[in-house]
């Protein structure tokens, strides 16, 4: 009986201490968040930084950018002006760009496209701006966004 209630325990023990990992998910699942600005650089320098006391650009705390829609992006610019329009990841998830932006910004012809670190997750989220913002002066742009 012994012999019999022990093979049961293991039985029990192995059956179900063997969970189900979860496939990951991939770059488009994880980024498909409301993203807003931690931390922005131009050229290098900080020039925003979420709850500081004083920020050389403040306008950078109404940066927002909305991918929660499949293929859908509502993005709120330095400026506070907002733009509709589609975004997607290059097949090697190392490009997001945003097209048939409605109205266009400036200089844009209706496209951003953004540099997507490696280390992207569903609470970080880093871009550099590949083309330059007129709104900030032509600068380069690394926006390392938060949920």
């Amino acid at each position: 009986m012994k012999t019999y209630m022990l093979l049961l325990s293991i039985l029990v023990v192995s059956l179900f201490g063997c969970g189900t990992k979860e496939p990951e998910k991939s770059l488009s699942e994880r980024i498909r968040q409301v993203w807003t600005v931690n931390i922005v650089k131009e050229n290098s320098t900080t020039v925003y930084t979420k709850g500081a006391s004083s920020n050389p650009k403040p306008g950078y705390g109404q940066f927002k950018l909305d991918l929660t829609q499949e293929k859908t992006v509502r993005l709120t610019e330095v400026d506070n002006n907002t733009f509709v329009g589609t975004w997607t990841l290059s097949a090697d998830n190392t490009k997001l760009t945003l097209s048939d932006l409605n109205p266009q910004p400036s200089g844009s012809n209706g496209t951003i496209e953004y540099t997507v670190d490696s280390d992207a997750s569903e609470t970080a989220l880093n871009l550099n701006r590949l083309s330059q913002n007129l709104k900030t002066g032509g600068v380069n742009t690394r926006y390392e966004l938060t949920k």
